[in-house]
């Protein structure tokens, strides 16, 4: 009978391991492939319950840990994706159906999603090991020390990107950013024309493009790359302000006002950028000597920002300006007229005129003499008068520059009168040499008696 029941059990014990054998082999792929299909054909949540039970029974299985991740990223619950992917990867466990690589690439998307940087990078770097000749793997990599300002490594993986592939537009791309950000204006026009040549509708390569070309002085060509970034709503403000700053840099007041007011009837009102916008169209208005305009752009900008640039102080220099008409006069008035009310005023000085020049439309210098006394014969002496009609300051340079000159001229004094305001350093070099500087208040005095 001991025999007997020795041969039943050892019979049950071979039974059980054929049933086991047959369930791990037969049965249970073809459930779990089951499972995957149905995945596939997006039941992921009924996937998430058959896989959270066969996981119960054999959590060493990593392709059902494989499969529930995928299930949970699809379901939109990327938390638990991540602790099942990351449970895959402890196994270390990969064939085929779930490959390393395919499982940090997931894991990096998903960091990247949460804002998870630096968990995301560590994935990425794993990446380049793995899968060396991947340029993805570099140009995401490049792409997060990019975004952290880590440019000098940033450039590093960009670089090799591009080596692995050539066609590779968006690292050439943040490669034209990091050296236009770094002043290497040749090396970014570079990089930046080969990504519009590989991506003609790379916008953004496009406007960086033209920020580069407008830093190195070429106008023309800056414009026409603006003008093809204007088709991406997303840039059309900027490239107004980019297209209108060309235009006011190489002296075009009229186009660049075109551009500045196109701006600003697109822009999102109370931004950095509408300030912007309102500030060079006010530059210009100036330099046209439309002031009231300008004014009226200053008061605008003032209402959002009062501590904008030096908006305040341009305010402050054209006080007179909103209250008195004959300095109003004086500032909008054209080129002959200017010249002619320079010579009043100085007449009105008691000077004569010996010499004219008119260095611009804001700026003219007169030789004038004065007599040294009463007497008939006593010797005329020469002054070099300066009058100027800007809000900008007067510098040390300049008056340094008409002192030099007096020899040459054979002046002994200078006289410098301005509509703006002078540096501290001018006012501090004037004193002690035989400079004379009126200000706005002594020109409105001059002007009532003309």
């Amino acid at each position: 009978m001991t025999f007997t029941y020795v041969m039943i059990f050892s019979f049950c014990i071979i039974l059980g391991f054929i049933a086991f054998y047959i369930i791990n082999s037969v049965v249970m792929p073809k459930k779990i492939d089951e499972i995957a299909k149905m995945i596939d054909i997006g039941q992921a949540k009924a996937a998430i319950k058959k896989l959270n039970e066969m996981i119960e029974k054999d959590d060493h299985n990593p392709f059902a840990h494989y499969l529930l991740a995928r299930a949970y990223v699809i379901e939109g619950n990327s938390q638990y994706g991540i602790v099942e992917y990351r449970q895959v990867l402890k196994f270390g466990r990969f064939d085929e159906r779930m490959r390393e690589a395919d499982i940090r690439r997931a894991l990096a998307k998903m960091y990247m999603d949460k804002k998870a940087v630096e968990e995301a990078k560590k994935e990425y770097l794993i990446l380049t090991k793995i899968e060396p000749n991947n340029f993805e793997n570099y140009f995401e990599s490049g792409r997060i020390f990019f975004n952290t300002n880590v440019y000098d490594k940033a450039i590093g993986f960009f670089k090799k990107a591009v080596s692995l592939n050539d066609q590779n537009e968006e690292s050439f791309y943040y490669l034209g950013q990091i050296y236009y950000r770094n002043n290497m204006h040749p090396e970014a026009k570079q990089m930046l024309t080969n990504a519009v040549k590989i991506n003609p509708k790379n916008y953004k390569a496009h406007y960086f493009l033209g920020l580069v070309l407008r830093q190195m002085n070429d106008y023309e060509w800056a414009i026409k790359e603006f003008d093809t970034a204007e088709k991406s709503d997303d840039l059309k403000v900027k490239c107004y302000l980019a297209k209108g700053s060309c235009y006011l840099e190489k002296g075009g007041f009229p186009k660049a006002i075109q551009e500045f007011e196109k701006g600003l009837k697109y822009v999102r009102k109370g931004t950095e950028t509408e300030l912007n916008l309102r500030y060079f169209l006010a530059e210009c208005h100036e330099k046209m000597r439309d002031i009231h305009s300008a004014i009226v752009n200053w008061e605008r900008i003032v209402e959002v920002n009062p501590k904008f640039r030096d908006v305040n102080e341009k305010l402050r220099n054209f006080s007179e300006f909103r209250q008195d008409d004959r300095i109003k006069d004086f500032m909008i008035a054209g080129l002959s007229q200017f010249e002619h009310m320079c010579r009043k005023m100085v007449q009105a000085m008691g000077f004569n005129i010996s010499e004219i020049e008119i260095i611009s439309d804001t700026e003219i210098e007169m030789i004038v003499t004065e007599s040294e006394g009463k007497w008939r014969n006593a010797r005329q002496t020469n002054r070099i008068v300066r009058i100027n009609r800007t809000t900008e300051k007067v510098s040390e340079s300049l008056l340094r520059k008409l002192h030099e000159s007096m020899k040459l001229k054979n002046s002994t004094r200078v006289m410098m009168i301005t509509t703006g305001e002078y540096s501290s350093k001018a006012v501090e070099f004037a004193n002690t040499r035989p400079i004379d500087i009126l200000s706005k208040s002594d020109l409105v005095d001059i002007l009532k008696k003309i």
